[in-house]
């Protein structure tokens, strides 16, 4: 059992981002990168990203490096792989799962409830919309291209807290991205 990495080569955010993988388990993955300190936000369905600035926690924390190519080969055979063409399915049901916990309909397009994961980026498309919260009461940021995006994320923030609230939590905790319907 072992967790790996590759170099750091995808641009966002001011940095390269790299991936992080395990051979054998993703209890093990989410163990290592505790170790290394990466947020749970940083958690992709079956891999980490993590930001070329980690390197060093990364080998603190006995990640074993190895080439692009190498990685997708170890995560295509530790059976934990999600396939590029079948990610949004994954997103899918992992938002109707959360949605259905929460008691939310409709199912958001990408939702997140507690920290571990992130949504999709933000669509270029009108009234489209992301927010993050990361505590109960805690502010949320929202992301959105325009003011029908930034008031549908405020209303569905309200909606999510009072259904997070009624499930016995302090309020909602965990990420949204989501689009009017014509644009799914």
């Amino acid at each position: 059992m072992t967790v790996f990495a590759d170099t750091p080569r995808w641009p966002r955010h001011g940095t390269v981002w790299g991936h992080l993988i395990s051979d054998d388990s993703l209890d093990e993955l989410h163990e290592a990168a505790a170790r290394a300190g990466l947020p749970p936000r940083a958690f992709d369905l079956d891999h980490y990203d993590w930001p070329a600035a980690s390197r060093g926690d990364l080998e603190a924390a006995g990640v074993r490096f190895v080439g692009d190519r190498e990685l997708t080969r170890i995560l295509l055979r530790s059976g934990l792989r999600v396939k590029l063409s079948e990610r949004p399915a994954a997103r899918a049901r992992r938002s109707a799962e959360h949605a259905a916990a929460l008691g939310l309909d409709p199912v958001p397009r990408d939702l997140i409830v507690g920290l571990l994961g992130h949504v999709d980026p933000l669509p270029e498309v009108p009234g489209a919309f992301r927010f993050t919260r990361d505590r109960p009461h805690g502010r949320a940021r929202i992301e959105a291209h325009d003011e029908e995006g930034r008031r549908a994320a405020e209303r569905l923030l309200e909606r999510v807290d009072l259904l997070a609230r009624a499930a016995g939590e302090e309020g909602f905790v965990g990420q949204v991205m989501d689009a009017p319907a014509a644009h799914r």
